[in-house]
């Protein structure tokens, strides 16, 4: 655990600035060093991009798996061109070119389909027959349900209340504009969804995927697995895969001089190639010569894995076959631990688009892509990996995590060694928790409880984290959750208390956020009256020369002395009392007159409607009515009259009356409006 002075106390915790957060989750270990080859036309979209192709789903359309498009076209070599479709499960679910849509429709046959399945004949919406990775521990896929597949893609409707598609979250993703790559993080999901109601498998696995547009019609895919549960891999997939019949309806592999041949096979009846027996590379055309447009694959052929073979065929029994499938699974046999807790593996392949098998052949060899295709098993140590730091407000249930700088608590950006993520969990009710358990909600991740996964990083022991907010005086003193006591707080500030359990297995972290107060005692005096500069409080005017004693009546934002004296307020804001400095006051022109000859209003207080009275006819005079602030709100001459009335719209408060003679000192008096 990374812990130092400023993890535990961070002073001026609202100034924060922001890192980039999104690129530094999606950094990979590994570069291939390959420079893009081509300015074509390229472009990413956000925004739902329809496919135009055909799919076998009657129950949801296309925009429901769709998440991101990356489009290229090849001017001088349309065979290069292509749109390729990224899910909402980081799945490859639409790859077109010039060959049409390669990726199969998704086509279930009906007798396949049981009663209770929510999904119907659309059961498995865009989450099998796609371009994913899969993984199994075989301890635990047994009968009868032999149901353990975690899927990057998304899980299977196969229990009643599954109405609509559950893709494997996003917890983390970027686009990188200036290398044309786009990466996305997902937590992938058991897929037998009715299987798990009768035993308890559970997912601890984090899907990357980086997909790069190399130029050329070379599509580079990046990609990682980290285990931070409690089982362990055995058998994977990356990729599992494959392409319609009817649009590359023949496959071929490699030899090691790089000549390839015709390979038919029904799946599951075919052989297991090894992948170290090709040259790198297996690829589909629609002419059994390879002499149409191709999709190829490169591959690595070595592996750090116990095994890396590869199976292929058409999933029905002839080439009509309705579903419109031919799989491809690369399988890779992780050893004991490899990819057990705590660990990762990476690869890396790539897709390359071409006039016949021999044309993207040619590209392959030119730019050696086998030596640049990866399989390899590395974690990397907490001191080998970038950090962020955060801090955490919260407001009504809602808690939000910001990077700062050099303060806060620090998070590593890629998983390590036993590394554990830290996600911010979204509640169906809008509140967000701060967990490393991604089933802190509901341990059936689709059932509507959880409504997505933000990844900030990786802790290492399993971390829950709550928020709590306190106002206090300035000066004051606190006492945190861990039973640390602090005085004379002048300044906000974030305080983190830590504590782990009695086995040293996991941290709960309270976050305390002390916002301090200090009242605005600022006074402004001005012709003969004090005004308190601080607004939306409770006013009292005191007597400095009387030992501070209240001014009876005097509880408004402004105050006109009756005689001379040194006067203050104390504020109180409903947390914090503060008293301002003493203020003079010396009569000048402008005074309150009280006696039975001076003018009054009555009746005071009133509404608004009020009259005032002199002993004496005027001849003229002048009035003035300001607000409590000093603002000027009325005016006007009077001529020859003892008693004037007025009837004013104002709002409940203090207001002030001036009266102005020429043969006469000036008059101000108190209007109290209620």
């Amino acid at each position: 655990m990374r812990v130092g002075l400023s993890l535990f106390l961070i002073l001026g915790f609202f100034n924060l600035s922001s890192q980039n957060r999104d690129s530094l989750l999606n950094q990979y270990m590994f570069d291939s060093g390959m420079e893009i080859l081509d300015t074509g036309l390229f472009s990413m979209h956000e925004d739902f991009l329809p496919s135009g192709s055909y799919w076998a789903i009657d129950s949801f359309t296309e925009e429901t798996v769709f998440h991101r498009a990356m489009l290229y076209e090849q001017e001088s070599d349309s065979t290069a061109s292509y749109a390729l479709r990224i899910g909402k499960g980081g799945q490859m679910y639409s790859l077109r070119g010039v060959f049409g849509e390669s990726v199969p429709p998704q086509y279930r046959p009906a007798p396949w389909v049981q009663a209770t399945y929510g999904g119907g004949t659309s059961y498995a919406p865009w989450v099998d027959e796609v371009w994913q990775m899969v993984s199994v521990d075989g301890s635990l896929n047994n009968p009868p349900d032999s149901s353990y597949f975690i899927h990057q893609a998304g899980v299977y409707l196969k229990t009643p209340n599954q109405q609509q598609p559950f893709f494997s979250p996003i917890v983390g993703e970027y686009y990188d504009a200036a290398s044309r790559s786009y990466s996305i993080i997902n937590w992938g999901q058991q897929a037998h969804t009715e299987d798990l109601l009768n035993v308890d498998h559970r997912s601890g696995l984090l899907y990357y995927t980086k997909y790069t547009h190399q130029g050329l019609g070379i599509i580079q895919v990046d990609q990682m697995i980290y285990n931070f549960g409690t089982d362990h891999m055995n058998f994977i997939n990356v990729p599992w895969g494959g392409v319609r019949n009817s649009s590359l309806d023949h496959f071929f592999i490699s030899a090691p001089d790089d000549s390839y041949t015709l390979a038919n096979a029904v799946y599951g009846q075919g052989p297991v190639v090894q992948t170290g027996s090709t040259g790198g590379w297996m690829g589909w055309s629609n002419d059994e010569a390879g002499n149409s447009p191709a999709l190829l694959m490169v591959h690595p052929q070595t592996t750090v894995t116990n095994n890396n073979v590869f199976r292929y065929g058409s999933a029905g029994a002839n080439p009509n076959n309705p579903r419109d499938y031919n799989v491809f699974e690369m399988i890779r046999f992780p050893g004991a631990d490899q990819l057990g807790f705590g660990n990762c593996m990476s690869f890396r392949y790539f897709y390359v688009l071409g006039a016949d098998i021999n044309g993207a052949k040619a590209k392959i060899l030119a730019y050696d892509l086998p030596a640049l295709a990866m399989d390899a098993a590395f974690t990397p140590s907490d001191t080998e990996v970038p950090y962020l730091n955060y801090q955490f407000t919260e407001n009504d249930g809602v808690i939000d995590a910001v990077t700062t700088n050099s303060s806060g608590l620090s998070l590593a950006m890629s998983p390590f060694e036993d590394s554990y993520p830290v996600f911010k969990i979204l509640a169906s009710d809008s509140m967000t928790y701060i967990s490393s358990d991604p089933y802190y909600l509901s341990e059936v991740p689709y059932d509507g409880h959880t409504l997505g996964l933000s990844l900030l990083g990786f802790y290492d022991k399993p971390l829950e984290l709550s928020v709590q907010l306190d106002t206090l005086c300035s000066g004051s003193s606190y006492l945190f959750p861990d039973g640390t006591e602090m005085t004379d707080i002048e300044g906000s500030l974030s305080y983190f208390s830590i504590f782990t359990t009695v086995d040293l297995q996991s941290d709960s972290i309270v976050v305390s956020n002390l916002f301090v107060v200090e009242p605005d005692t600022a006074v402004l005096v001005e012709a003969g009256m004090f005004i308190a500069q601080s607004s939306s409080v409770e006013y009292q005017w005191l007597d400095c020369t009387a030992d501070f004693a209240q001014i009876e009546g005097d509880t408004f934002m402004a105050f006109v002395p009756l005689q001379s004296g040194s006067y203050a307020v104390e504020i109180t804001d409903g947390i914090c009392a503060d008293t301002s400095s003493c203020y003079t006051f010396v009569p000048t022109a402008i005074e309150e007159i009280h006696s039975a000859e001076a003018p009054h209003v009555f009746p005071n207080p009133n509404t608004g409607s009020f009259t005032l009275s002199f002993a004496t006819a005027q001849d003229q005079f002048q009035f003035k009515i300001y607000s409590a602030t000093g603002k000027l709100l009325a005016q006007g001459t009077e001529l020859y009259v003892k008693e004037k009335e007025f009837d004013l719209r104002l709002t409940p408060g203090l207001y002030f009356l001036e009266i102005i003679r020429s043969d006469e000192r000036d008059v101000r008096l108190r209007l109290i409006i209620e």
